[in-house]
């Protein structure tokens, strides 16, 4: 499991931009891999399979080149 930024963003749903996110902390890195994880076996999908398909919609999104309209990660539906 990698977590990389984009991981990171979409995890605790809001964008970094260019602050640390913690990443070189073991504890907060596991934590975040087990989120994934977690999120695949619920799925019924493998850890990888999530992260990819989170990662490229996450991107596609902050891009704006995806086919779906941008998120507002901050105000969450109710």
């Amino acid at each position: 499991m990698v977590i990389d930024r984009h991981a990171h963003d979409l995890a605790v749903g809001e964008l970094h931009g260019s602050r640390d996110r913690g990443l070189g902390s073991a504890r907060r890195y596991a934590l975040l891999a087990h989120c994934y994880r977690e999120a695949a076996l619920r799925l019924g999908e493998l850890p990888s399979t999530v992260q990819a398909v989170t990662w490229v919609v996450h991107t596609e999104r902050i891009a704006g080149t995806g086919t779906r309209p941008p998120l507002d990660i901050t105000d969450p539906p109710e």
